[in-house]
């Protein structure tokens, strides 16, 4: 399978969006598929090859990268609609078998690809646009449209509800990266490698520091546990978080962590945190079924998340993760206490974390692509 895959940026950054791409793509390409990433290259852009992808986001896997000039990299729907019209001119689809994208334009734009193409993506559009489910419908039922792969039955959900046909529906979980979490460092070693204290009790929150990703809730639950020292890892400035981190003494916040130190953070932990708040689900949009979920499972430590509809399919409550109502610190605080006090039940929860993660890694989101993928083109020649 050929596959191109253009791209919204014109550089690797520190994006949950490009991390996804890039394991995605690398996934597919372990499994033997033939993939290059169309990347936008500005004037000013550095010129990028396929081992500067793969050192920056710390991914194995045989991909080709082609830089095209082009002035429209950006995530803006005007600017992103301008490279799609790019792209679908470009001599690179002329070969190829598939045309796979992140973009939200695609949604609307895909019945213009020259070859069949699939939509990956994470948000519930249909149901954040109602506006736009005309458009998605025509779009997937157009000839060349193999479907949508979505993040999340969430997310799917409102696909269907929008009038996608079922067999063009992917639920397709995100995951962590196998290797990188294969040998374990016990929390001792973790914390004597980051220099923390060994014997206090420490809650990590590994992810965007910002204010869109309900840190407050964190913020609030290390006023009212004041002995534990609660860990912000992923900070990229001096933002509001920071500030308020600064005037508690049990916060601290560490700087964005390349994907292969962010282990010792997670293993060096007594519980890991998803903040106990809705907005970012509700409010922003921007955090649905977030990706350091994948990562916490897979360090098999407690997790302390909130009730929400995303993150039910993965979380279960008193099983690999302790799950409390959004926006209740003294909640939370409560089922932290629980956590802490209690050795064997968070052993329990971080062995269900464990086993939890076995079936979500990278490589097997790149199978279960690689099948419906597969299954689409048949069913789509075979109607020809």
């Amino acid at each position: 399978m050929k596959l191109v895959y253009p791209v919204l940026w014109s550089r690797p950054g520190r994006k949950a969006c490009q991390e996804q791409t890039a394991n995605t793509t690398a996934a597919l390409a372990r499994l033997g598929w033939d993939v290059t990433l169309l990347v936008p290259q500005g004037p000013e852009d550095p010129a990028l090859d396929a081992d500067a992808v793969r050192g920056w986001f710390q991914v194995r896997g045989e991909i080709k990268v082609l830089q095209r000039p082009s002035k429209w990299a950006g995530e803006s729907a005007w600017r992103s609609a301008h490279w799609l019209r790019q792209v679908f001119a470009d001599p690179a689809l002329g070969g190829a078998d598939l045309l796979y994208s992140r973009a939200p334009v695609m949604l609307a734009m895909g019945a213009g690809s020259p070859i069949p193409f699939v939509t990956d993506h994470y948000r519930p559009w249909p149901d954040d646009w109602p506006w736009l489910r005309p458009l998605i419908r025509h779009t997937t039922r157009n000839r060349r449209s193999l479907g949508v792969i979505l993040h999340s039955g969430f997310t799917a959900e409102s696909y269907a509800r929008a009038g996608v046909l079922p067999e063009q529906l992917l639920v397709a979980h995100n995951g962590a990266d196998a290797e990188r979490m294969r040998a374990p460092l016990s929390k001792a070693d973790a914390r004597a490698k980051l220099g923390l204290p060994p014997d206090r009790s420490i809650a990590v929150y590994a992810g965007r520091v910002n204010a869109q990703k309900g840190l407050d809730q964190i913020l609030a639950l290390a006023d009212l546990r004041p002995e534990t020292l609660f860990l912000l890892v992923g900070s990229e400035g001096d933002g509001p978080i920071e500030s308020a981190a600064r005037s508690r003494s049990n916060v601290t916040v560490f700087p964005w962590q390349e994907p292969d130190a962010l282990p010792l953070f997670l293993w060096a932990a007594d519980v890991t945190l998803i903040p106990a708040s809705s907005q970012p689900l509700e409010q922003f949009g921007n955090c649905v079924l977030p990706m350091k979920s994948f990562a916490y499972l897979a360090a098999g430590r407690p997790i302390l998340a909130p009730r929400a509809p995303d993150t039910a399919e993965l979380l279960r409550h008193e099983e690999n993760a302790l799950l409390v109502s959004p926006g209740a610190p003294e909640e939370a605080a409560s089922a932290l206490d629980r956590i802490l006090g209690d050795p064997e039940f968070a052993a329990h929860l971080g062995e269900g974390a464990r086993v939890s993660a076995n079936s979500l890694s990278w490589d097997a989101r790149a199978a279960k692509i690689a099948t419906f993928v597969q299954d689409r083109i048949y069913t789509m020649n075979t109607r020809t």
